[in-house]
């Protein structure tokens, strides 16, 4: 609180607007978290933005304050002031032009994403929480946060200007704090299901070329597969959607967690979505060998481990698509840090030499 309190005014009056809309944004979004088993993971989202941003907070600080935080540890102090020298050259030669238009459009989209949020605001006054209000909530709010902290963080509590480059050091700060709200909401209804449609025909197909290829009698209509004993069903939970959401969201936190790079949160979130889309097709396949072998009828049944009941195949299997992908990730960031680990030692500093 002390180092809060140290910041420009400016800058904790925005922190006190933010935080409030933060507190009605978990409001207004709690309901479709509780309703929607896809989403049940946002219920941990506040905690996680708290996370990063106390993870953040040195930076933060350092740039805000014009000093470094008092009691904060060597290495977050040294990856600050890592992050904070050798701008890119980009800024360097065109930073004199860069400045005014990026500040010209962090203005625009603060009136933008304020237009969208009040409109939302109207649209659940007269028809109460509704999808539409909460999609605008979320996704206005994530463009006023980087908005407003790039436009508003100018001057540090020392009244020094502050420079492009580490204004741009700030508001990545916030980069998943603010984005990771709009993966808490639901998705528009009709994006959801172009993307479910697409994911099951895809699994449709792919279950049958295997089968098929393996030479077992199937066929496919649409995203029905007819096996010996009965039909099997690529329904909506077994598109895939649900683990695409829940692993999206385990791979930005690990990334924003883990690394610094930009290039490697993008390729991890990358990979999460795609070992959610490949996992959950190695689900399928064990669902429709299960169904195979046992009937349909079977997917619906228990599944013993040891003599401990799991739970139905169904919904077993789904939990461990996501437990596999979750463990895939831990393993890459693993694989993605290997290079420090090899890096050669700093070179001791060359030995005095005396005359004689």
């Amino acid at each position: 609180m002390k180092a809060f309190l140290e910041l420009p005014q400016h800058i904790r009056w925005l922190g006190a607007v933010l935080a409030a809309m933060v507190a009605f944004l978990i409001y207004d979004l709690y309901h479709w978290w509780q309703s929607n088993d896809e989403y049940l993971f946002g219920m941990i989202v506040p905690f996680f933005v708290a996370f990063i941003v106390y993870d953040r907070w040195p930076r933060i600080y350092r740039v805000l304050a014009g000093k470094p935080l008092e009691g904060a540890s060597k290495s977050a102090l040294e990856a600050t002031e890592k992050k904070l020298e050798n701008p890119p050259s980009l800024l360097t030669r065109f930073g004199g032009i860069l400045g005014p238009l990026s500040k010209l459009a962090a203005g625009l989209a603060i009136a933008g994403c304020l237009f969208i949020f009040f409109y939302g605001a109207l649209y659940r006054a007269m028809e109460g929480r509704n999808l539409i209000s909460s999609t605008a909530f979320a996704y206005s709010f994530a463009g006023l946060v980087l908005a407003s902290v790039f436009l508003f963080a100018d001057k540090n509590s020392q009244s020094e200007d502050i420079s492009l480059h580490q204004r741009f050091v700030v508001a990545g700060c916030f980069l998943f704090p603010a984005l990771i709200w709009m993966l808490a909401v639901p998705m528009p209804w009709f994006f959801y299901t172009a993307v479910s449609t697409f994911l099951m025909n895809q699994v449709a197909v792919v279950v049958f070329f295997t089968f098929d290829f393996l030479g077992y009698a199937i066929i496919q209509q649409g995203s029905i597969l007819v096996l010996p004993n009965g039909e099997v069903g690529v329904e909506d939970a077994c598109s895939g959607i649900r683990s695409l959401t829940a692993c999206l969201f385990a791979g930005s936190f690990i990334g924003a967690a883990f690394f610094e790079s930009l290039w490697k949160k993008s390729l991890l979130v990358a990979l999460a979505m795609f070992f959610a889309f490949f996992n959950n097709i190695l689900r399928s396949l064990f669902l429709t060998a299960w169904a195979y072998g046992k009937g349909p009828t079977a997917l619906d049944g228990d599944f013993f481990i040891l003599g401990m009941n799991m739970g139905n195949v169904h919904d077993f299997t789904g939990w461990v698509v996501l437990g596999l992908t979750v463990v895939t990730l831990l393993i890459l960031v693993k694989i993605f840090s290997i290079r420090l680990e090899f890096e050669a030692p700093a070179a001791p500093p060359p030995a005095a030499s005396a005359s004689v």
